[in-house]
């Protein structure tokens, strides 16, 4: 029987990868299902919106208080001036007393606290420390043997990268949403300088702009990957259950065409596997997108081989799926949300990276939000296509 003719998959219809607002990039279900660039404008009307609220709020209040301490002072008189004098006397005796209690702290019992207080900090272990100082170290060689084939407009992208990585040192305390708005604008200043006054081809831009990311994340990485602030590692161990909880799913009840019994698809089918779950060890965003590129291929070949054609988009969501309830990738929000918040722009909107990511949060989603009745009950009833069956513009 043919699989064509029988099957009843995953239908997503290709319009709903696209940005919402009819601009042609990939959207994306962290940006409301906007692409990068719309997603960015419409926050920034938002918030310049919000800023100018809060500008006339202050400013009404700031009025109502001079006017209601301008009726006060009115009042108050000869009386109000002997206070005044009363207070200053105050001040003073008590700056003498402060003054003298510093006295008895030495500025030598001040550094060890600080110190105390940055060797509590360092959680990771000499040895993941080691490791990643030598590949910190690897990277910014390998940047700055490459900024130098790009003489001048080199000299000024590492003035700008490292005004960047001065200026985030300072705002760690933001929020990982306040953090990627700082990333991503830097994206956009350093590209659009190179195509104004460096005139740089996009292509050469493109490349330019892998390198920075590279650099600059690698040193950020341990900072703004699932960050304590967040919630991440909640959802990531949340997910993980969730996909444990699916373990009986098969093959068929995604409506997968992909035969395992065939030894060139059961070795496709591992590869992917293994893409996927090396997605974590990456370090840089474009590395990871690079294993969700990789997956994805491996598993296009798979389908390729079982039907004997190419594979079709309604063919490849539901086997991505499939992949990810069978490798069950650790840390799966943290890498799609680091992906999201901190890749250059440029690769998640356009070309086969931001596709298949595309893909990937749609089958992320689906496994979040699939209306399976009982999770822990192997049931071809219980579940079946149309319970993943997602729908893009509401994620």
């Amino acid at each position: 029987m043919s699989l064509k003719s029988e099957r009843r998959g995953i239908h997503v219809d290709q319009s709903e990868l696209l940005c919402k607002k009819g601009c042609g990039y990939y959207g994306n279900p962290a940006w409301q299902g906007f692409c990068s660039k719309c997603w960015r404008e419409e926050y920034h009307k938002a918030r310049q919106k919000q800023i100018q609220e809060d500008w006339e709020l202050a400013e009404r209040l700031q009025r109502e208080e001079e006017e209601a301490f301008a009726s006060s002072q009115s009042s108050q008189g000869a009386q109000s001036l002997t206070f005044s004098k009363f207070e200053e006397k105050k001040t003073n005796e008590k700056t003498r007393k402060v003054t003298t209690v510093k006295k008895f702290f030495s500025a030598s019992s001040r550094v060890g606290s600080k110190k105390a207080e940055i060797q509590e900090a360092k959680a990771p272990s000499p040895s993941i420390n080691r490791q990643t100082s030598i590949e910190t170290d690897r990277v910014s060689k390998e940047f700055i043997e490459f900024l130098k084939t790009l003489h001048k407009t080199g000299q000024e992208i590492y003035k700008q990268t490292k005004l960047f990585l001065e200026a985030m040192h300072y705002k760690r305390d933001l929020s990982i949403e306040e953090q990627s708005e700082c990333t991503q604008d830097f994206y956009q200043n350093v590209a659009e300088r190179m195509q104004t006054r460096g005139k740089v081809p996009p292509e050469r831009v493109e490349k330019i702009m892998d390198q920075i990311e590279k650099y600059i994340m690698t040193r950020l990485y341990k900072y703004v990957f699932c960050p304590e602030t967040t919630d991440d590692e909640k959802k990531d161990l949340a997910i993980q259950k969730r996909i444990r909880a699916l373990r009986w799913v098969t093959p068929q009840m995604l409506c997968v065409p992909v035969n395992e019994e065939i030894p060139e698809v059961s070795d496709m089918v591992v590869k992917a596997i293994t893409d996927i779950i090396e997605m974590d060890s990456k370090r840089v965003p474009r590395d990871k997108l690079a294993c969700i590129t990789k997956c994805s291929k491996h598993i296009f070949n798979a389908i390729k081989i079982t039907k004997n054609e190419p594979a079709s988009a309604d063919d490849f969501l539901p086997t991505l799926i499939y992949i990810v309830l069978k490798g069950n990738p650790p840390r799966l929000q943290s890498n799609i949300q680091y992906i999201t918040r901190f890749c250059n722009p440029s690769r998640l909107m356009t070309g086969e990276d931001g596709y298949y990511f595309t893909n990937l949060c749609i089958s992320f989603q689906s496994l979040k939000t699939c209306s399976c009745p009982t999770c822990s009950s192997p049931s071809a009833t219980a579940f079946s296509c149309s319970s993943l069956q997602c729908q893009h513009r509401g994620m």
